[in-house]
């Protein structure tokens, strides 16, 4: 699992949080975060639910829910436990930093509302033996090769922009 995607299932617990502290029901907790997430990253619902539910190793998304529930009355083990399962090593330290400070989300009771950010659509064309390598790279990382090309892409255009602003 990438980081954007566990930042994204972190983000999801934390908007539902939020919304069930408020006295909504665990279904429309869950949905609302979903559907916060992927407005805030401009990507589609299913992608974020799909984080919550496949990328976690669940055969429903009612198990997440029931995780969900459990940590949102203050039993964080099994939510956190399977996301220490299903993510590398690396972060273990993001993971465990999140839910020590959960009760503190919990007690949150206001969302912040704010505008999700303004995408700009791009088209590109790659070469052949590039896409494969993007493929690859998808393959191996756990990714889709539209996110990956996104994130580099990104990357690249905030390096760029650091370069030419030092040759000023």
């Amino acid at each position: 699992m990438r980081s954007e995607t566990l930042e994204q299932i972190l983000k999801v617990i934390t908007v539902a949080a939020q919304r069930y502290n408020q006295g909504d029901g665990i279904d429309h907790s869950y949905q609302y975060g979903v559907s916060r997430v992927s407005q805030e990253y401009g990507i589609r619902y299913q992608t974020i639910g799909d984080a919550c539910r496949r990328r976690l190793g669940l055969k429903h998304i009612g198990e997440f829910k029931a995780m969900l529930k459990a940590s949102f009355e203050g039993d964080t083990n099994k939510l956190r436990d399977v996301l220490l399962s299903k993510t590398s090593r690396f972060y273990h330290d993001r993971i465990n930093d999140f839910f020590s400070k959960f009760t503190n989300i919990r007690a949150t009771t206001e969302v912040e509302e704010k505008e999700p950010d303004t995408f700009v659509p791009y088209t590109v064309k790659l070469r052949k033996r590039d896409s494969d390598v993007l493929i690859a790279l998808a393959q191996l990382s756990g990714g889709q090769p539209e996110e990956i090309l996104l994130e580099a892409s990104v990357e690249a255009i905030k390096d760029r922009m650091k370069k030419a602003v030092n040759k000023l």
